[in-house]
């Protein structure tokens, strides 16, 4: 491994030992900020607190509306929630995300940015938390994996676009590159704040590449149990093989981000779909053909006993119309001609299954609730959410940590704060907190 810059770095001390910025930052374009950080735990999340701390000071600023939001509760009872179940776990079982966490806040500190490691470890819950505030608004992103037979080439084709409310979605415009002093390099789309990838997206130096989908509407209380957002980082940074990160997602497995994660080996060729819930699991393994994910697990048994997801073949759903989609994309239109140019364009899709026609809408691939009339029990019509990115990679890119990318949306979508709020007053207090999408360009994300 290359040894950080020789070139002069700001100093700054923590218990009377020096503390360089072990990073940098590495270029901003087409929306996305993108960062390195080196060395040892403390040292690698000081450089994120230092180097993100404007963008951490607008997660500061926006958590109280994010969380009165997403669990309809005020930020000093999530906090106390998250105090009472992960904050001692992460503290106790994860020294070393702990020690990157406190250096995260000390870095922000030094820039007069003031995040607890009692909040940061919160923030990094957020997406596992909605079961215990008896919430089950967690459908997020459409994503696939294609190997083989499938490809155009016979590698590994891996997309991915997020589905979220713009707040959170424009706040995952960081990728971070991660020199560790242990373990292997990597490569995440995070938060600023985040030591795991909550998007989902990530490419590891060991040729692990992997994605994720929630599987919504899970009808059961998490165990913790190991947080997800630690299990994830662990296997990031130290997994090798498809069996090591079966091994570690599944140890102490605390049910807090159920999900239909799509791994695959670029070494072996080999893809993996991993459907973990709580007790219930669902591993399959191909070197030839696909997988995909669309917010409703495929394993009936997962599905009908830890779920109350009716979703998987109803079409006036956004899970069923794109599974349908997804099926004939990815099974009769393209398959055999997978890259990554028809990746983006599967991803950019706006095909309604229900309505048989396109249109930018909540069943759409490339979501667009924010266009949506219907909305959802879960979802008022027109709500300020939707596809917020898409990313792309095949074998040969992955090989050097490297993938396309394109923020905003998948279709490159504009969305005006000031116009959306005027047609829709409702979502007044909204304006506050969020900033203006406009047409970002699919742009190549690598490590100069």
């Amino acid at each position: 491994m290359k040894t950080p810059s020789s070139k002069k770095k700001n100093i700054h001390t923590r218990k009377h030992r020096i503390i360089q910025i072990q990073g940098k930052i590495i270029e901003k374009k087409e929306g996305w900020t993108v960062f390195e950080m080196r060395g040892n735990p403390y040292e690698r999340g000081y450089a994120h607190g230092r180097l993100l701390w404007k963008e951490i000071n607008r997660v500061v600023k926006s958590l109280s509306f994010i969380i009165k939001q997403n669990y309809q509760t005020t930020l000093a009872n999530y906090l106390k929630v998250c105090k009472k179940n992960i904050f001692y776990t992460v503290r106790r079982d994860f020294p070393e995300i702990y020690e990157e966490i406190l250096g995260i806040s000390a870095g922000a500190k030094s820039k007069g940015v003031s995040i607890s490691a009692e909040v940061l470890i919160a923030w990094n819950s957020i997406h596992g938390m909605h079961p215990l505030f008896k919430k089950k608004d967690n459908e997020h992103c459409s994503a696939f994996i294609a190997t083989g037979s499938a490809t155009e080439n016979g590698d590994i084709v891996m997309a991915h676009n997020t589905h979220t409310d713009f707040l959170m979605g424009q706040l995952y415009n960081i990728i971070a590159y991660v020199y560790p002093t242990e373990g292997y390099p990597f490569v995440m789309q995070i938060a600023p704040g985040f030591v795991a990838s909550g998007s989902d997206w990530f490419l590891c130096s060991t040729g692990i590449i992997g994605c994720e989908t929630t599987i919504g509407n899970i009808n059961y209380v998490p165990k913790f149990g190991a947080p997800f957002f630690c299990r994830l980082r662990h296997a990031m940074q130290y997994g090798k093989t498809l069996d090591d990160y079966t091994h570690i997602m599944l140890k102490d497995n605390a049910g807090d981000y159920a999900c239909s994660w799509l791994f695959g080996d670029i070494n072996t060729n080999e893809i993996m779909l991993f459907e973990l819930g709580l007790e219930k699991h669902n591993i399959k393994r191909t070197v030839d053909g696909l997988f995909y994910g669309m917010n409703s697990a495929f394993d009936f048994e997962l599905r009908n006993t830890e779920t109350d997801d009716n979703n998987f073949h109803d079409l006036t759903t956004g899970p069923g119309s794109r599974n349908y989609r997804l099926d004939t994309l990815l099974n009769k239109n393209y398959y055999g001609k997978l890259n990554t140019e028809n990746a983006a364009t599967i991803i950019s899709d706006h095909y309604d299954s229900f309505l048989n026609k396109q249109i930018m809408n909540k069943r759409s691939i490339c979501r667009h609730s924010e266009l949506d009339s219907e909305g959802t029990e879960k979802r008022k019509p027109f709500t300020p959410s939707g596809c917020t990115d898409g990313k792309v990679v095949n074998s040969e890119m992955a090989k050097n940590l490297s993938f396309m990318g394109r923020f905003g949306s998948s279709c490159g979508r504009t969305f005006s704060v000031k116009e959306h709020v005027k047609k829709h007053p409702e979502y007044n207090e909204w304006s506050k907190y969020l900033e203006n999408f406009p047409h970002y360009k699919w742009t190549k994300i690598h490590n100069k």
